[in-house]
């Protein structure tokens, strides 16, 4: 038995490796005996597709196309193609991990920012040569892409570089090149932290979802899921989950860990109970039709390997490996959830 053969039949089950854990066979024999779907956990963001020496070296000739790179890439889509694993793409746009000369004129941060109309084609480009470039090569590879990452934050559209040098609407316009571009068995995600938080959860429902439903851009919400244990209202999450699975749209879980910063037999226990409880919500929503679940992806393979712990700087324990492989407790309670 495995996680994969267990959630076989309901959703795809995942994992974000680095580019330590893809150089690192015992995390890839693991990734490969558990899983069958993975995500880059940072490599597929756009500051490692854009070119930023060639986009500053001939600034006139790629100012309305940047020269785009993927040597970081494809590594990974070599790894999918030779193992038959399928991918999540993440992520095209964010505020994030997208540099800032990116956004000026001639790509130089002493001169103004660039027109409107120049970004748009900038991201119109930047999203065809990566759309392009991984359906040419590496066909049926990537399942789907969270197009847009996190743009709803303290009770608005979060304040960012593209929402000042595009405008609001910058995510309906990066929704209308994916479209254009996608193949058709490429799902179109939006991707988003505490989405089952009630205030922020209305907020991505009235001023993201809806006017991407409306234009048909969208096929599903991206929950990342980053819980912390002892914090988090698990019957607040099962009820966002039927509200989202209302909508229609498909419904991926995209980053899930549960943060605790105790290794003790009791700590433990606790995980797995939390864990225990949320695969039980995932699995009566998919069984009874509430929300159209596709796929559930762990934010990286083992405790190790996880964010948590320079993020939250302290040692964090989030997951259902450790010991490079050694199976958790937790992973015996999602297991038998099945």
């Amino acid at each position: 038995m495995s996680l994969k053969t267990a959630f076989g039949s309901r959703f795809k089950i995942g994992a974000a490796i680095s580019r330590k854990n893809l150089n690192t066979k015992q995390r890839t024999d693991l990734l490969l005996k558990e899983f069958n779907s993975f995500t880059c956990e940072n490599d597929m963001k756009p500051m490692f597709f854009l070119d930023e020496e060639e986009n500053l070296k001939d600034a006139a000739k790629y100012n309305l196309s940047p020269k785009l790179r993927f040597d970081i890439a494809v590594p990974y889509l070599e790894f999918a193609k030779k193992n038959d694993i399928a991918m999540r793409g993440h992520t095209l746009v964010w505020h994030n991990q997208t540099p800032k000369w990116f956004f000026y004129e001639d790509y130089d941060e002493n001169k103004n920012f660039a027109s409107r109309d120049v970004m748009l084609s900038r991201l119109e480009n930047y999203i065809k040569g990566v759309l392009t470039f991984v359906q040419d090569e590496y066909p049926d590879i990537i399942y789907a892409w969270d197009v847009v990452n996190e743009i709803i934050e303290e009770g608005d559209y979060r304040r960012s570089l593209w929402t000042k040098v595009v405008g609001e609407d910058f995510f309906i316009k990066a929704f209308e090149y994916a479209r254009k571009y996608a193949d058709k068995n490429v799902k179109l995600f939006y991707n988003d932290y505490n989405t089952f938080e009630e205030e922020k959860r209305d907020l991505i429902l009235e001023k993201v979802l809806k006017p991407l439903m409306n234009k048909g851009l969208v096929d599903g919400m991206g929950m990342q899921s980053h819980l912390v244990l002892g914090e988090h209202d698990l019957d607040l999450y099962s009820k966002a989950l039927d509200i989202y699975g209302k909508t229609g749209l498909e419904i991926q879980i995209t980053e899930l860990d549960i943060h605790i910063a105790d290794n003790s037999d009791e700590a433990m226990d606790k995980l797995a109970d939390m864990y225990e409880k949320l695969f039980k919500i995932l699995v009566s929503a998919k069984d009874d039709r509430r929300a159209d679940i596709t796929s559930v992806t762990f934010w990286n393979l083992q405790d190790e390997d996880s964010w948590l712990t320079s993020f939250r700087k302290e040692t964090s324990y989030p997951l259902l490996f450790h010991n490079e492989g050694e199976y958790k407790k937790a992973y015996y309670s999602v297991i038998k959830t099945a």
